[in-house]
């Protein structure tokens, strides 16, 4: 190698590079900074690991593609050796962050848009929204500073379509980036693969309901748009989740185009058996006792968004 090295042209070559790097400001700031520590002797031997740091440099400022795509190199002088460490840049930490955030957020019939759902996302000009994004918003700040608490979840009343789907989902995302797991299900969905389950097998919604009982927080999403005629869903399904949760001081949601009064009179009182108040009465303490009814107005912003 040696050998090599002594002839003129491969010295013309190594003199060619270290002009570079040494006229570089940041990596003479850097051998600078070092002194006397990084020694010449040190120099010409870690030359090669400087070089790749430069040549990676200009790789980004000239936008070709990196070795390690969104991660950014950083020069060190560690124990008498300059190595080259890769960072991960800010868009790379973010990007992971994110991911990590969804993975804390499990959802069953869910519309694909929550994924981008965000509290910010409410205007001032959201009129009927008002009131439900204050008490969200206070939640949410309630919960993280205080997650081992019991804290009441809300029961989101109004008419199909004003965005209390929508803000539920920005909650849930909110809360996920404080590593905190939210289970969204579309309860209509649920209810209906609960009973396909009875004559088929391979739906294992065990799991499913095991999961509902113990989600650190939980939201029913479209309660009392089921059908259930027998009141199996109502009182072998519901009505164990709820009791469970509620015994274990576990923050439950709803959302609903009854009122709390509708669905406990027009909604769990009936089955294919008559009238049935006390069932209804007994799940609907679970229910007012877990979440605070919160009505939302305003226009149908599906058809807005047509």
């Amino acid at each position: 190698m040696q050998d090599i090295m002594q002839q003129p042209k491969m010295q013309a070559e190594y003199s060619k590079i270290k002009s570079e790097i040494l006229s570089d400001n940041e990596i003479s700031a850097f051998i600078k900074a070092h002194q006397p520590e990084l020694s010449s002797d040190i120099f010409e031997r870690d030359l090669a690991t400087i070089y790749e740091y430069y040549l990676q440099r200009q790789k980004s400022k000239t936008g070709q593609s990196d070795v390690h795509p969104g991660y950014t190199p950083e020069l060190l002088f560690v124990e008498g050796q300059v190595v080259v460490q890769y960072r991960a840049t800010e868009a790379t930490i973010n990007l992971h962050k994110k991911l990590r955030a969804a993975s804390r957020v499990q959802s069953i019939g869910m519309p694909k848009q929550l994924k981008n759902a965000q509290m910010d996302d409410f205007s001032q000009s959201d009129a009927g929204m008002t009131a439900a994004v204050m008490a969200v918003a206070q939640f949410i700040q309630a919960y993280v500073e205080n997650p081992k608490d019991f804290h009441q979840g809300l029961y989101l009343q109004g008419p199909y379509g004003v965005g209390k789907t929508y803000l539920i989902g920005a909650m849930a995302n909110q809360l996920s980036f404080d590593d905190i797991q939210v289970m969204l299900i579309h309860y209509p969905t649920f209810a209906a693969n609960m009973k396909e389950a009875i004559n088929d097998p391979s739906k294992k919604m065990d799991d499913v309901r095991s999961d509902m009982r113990t989600a650190e927080i939980l939201v029913l999403d479209d309660i009392g748009a089921e059908t259930d005629g027998s009141g199996w869903i109502r009182d072998d399904v519901l009505g164990v989740v709820l009791d469970y949760r509620m015994q274990n001081g576990l923050t439950t949601f709803f959302t609903s185009n009854f009122s709390m009064k509708q669905l406990e009179e027009e909604h769990f009182a009936m089955s294919n058996k008559g009238v049935e108040p006390v069932k209804a009465a007994r799940l609907m303490q679970r229910i007012m006792y877990l979440s605070k009814e919160v009505p939302v107005n305003g226009p149908n912003r599906r058809l807005e968004a047509k």
